[in-house]
């Protein structure tokens, strides 16, 4: 399976979204001043939400990609710091994902908080859509690929978290052909729509491998996972 395009409703996404969005903005739905601001941050959405278009790419490849603590497709190689920390030998595969929210449209860029809101709703649509790609279509797919067999998914590892460099954005439109559902990526590594995101999941036979929360803020480290110092006191909590 290479560059499936899968569509996500947007009246499927929108009840996680708003649930998100509620979170983000820290409103008290319980309390007036929240519920006027509620009000106008969905009427931001109402007025955008016809820019809100969730399209999306799955390609799978099998574990022969995972090799040497990097994951290599033809020609194209991802580095991440914790890629050190998964045996090649737990791995069955790799879910390769891209998915974008197309942009919430606001009325009035002299408005800071339609900016502001509009911008979260955009967010709000993204993180939802890589919920409902991840539980009602990668997931489906592993267990029909899979058949019976008792498997987990690993952390979403993407450029910007895990130590994975932003850069790296690239290469994933190496692997994947963002055209397929209007995306691109600038020299920088940032993507066109900025409401995309790309990333992979490392199908597992083991549900003990996990990173810690730390792990997922790593800037990287050149000398690798073994000289982290988080890891280091982590450990010796754990002792």
């Amino acid at each position: 399976m290479i560059n499936k395009k899968v569509s996500i409703e947007e009246s499927k996404a929108y009840p996680l979204a708003e649930k998100r969005f509620i979170q983000t903005c820290g409103f008290n739905m319980e309390t007036e001043k929240h519920q006027r601001m509620m009000k106008m941050g969905k009427k931001v959405r109402d007025d955008g939400v016809e820019g809100i278009n969730i399209q999306a790419l799955v390609s799978f490849y099998g574990p022969e990609v995972c090799k040497a603590g990097t994951i290599t497709v033809g020609d194209v190689e991802l580095t991440c710091n914790y890629f050190e920390q998964i045996p090649a030998e737990s791995v069955e595969g790799v879910y390769f994902y891209m998915l974008t929210a197309g942009e919430c449209y606001f009325s009035s860029e002299e408005n800071i908080m339609d900016f502001l809101y509009a911008d979260i709703w955009g967010t709000n649509y993204v993180d939802a859509g890589i919920e409902l790609l991840t539980e009602e279509y990668i997931k489906n797919d592993m267990a029909e690929r899979f058949g019976g067999k008792q498997l987990y998914l690993s952390e979403e590892f993407g450029p910007g978290y895990f130590g994975m460099p932003v850069i790296e954005t690239k290469k994933f439109f190496k692997i994947m052909d963002g055209g397929l559902i209007n995306v691109r990526v600038k020299d920088s590594g940032l993507m066109i729509p900025q409401k995309t995101c790309a990333g992979l999941y490392v199908v597992l036979n083991r549900s003990d491998i996990k990173a810690e929360p730390e792990c997922m803020r790593c800037h990287g480290n050149a000398s690798g996972c073994q000289f982290c110092a988080v890891r280091a006191k982590l450990n010796e909590v754990k002792q």
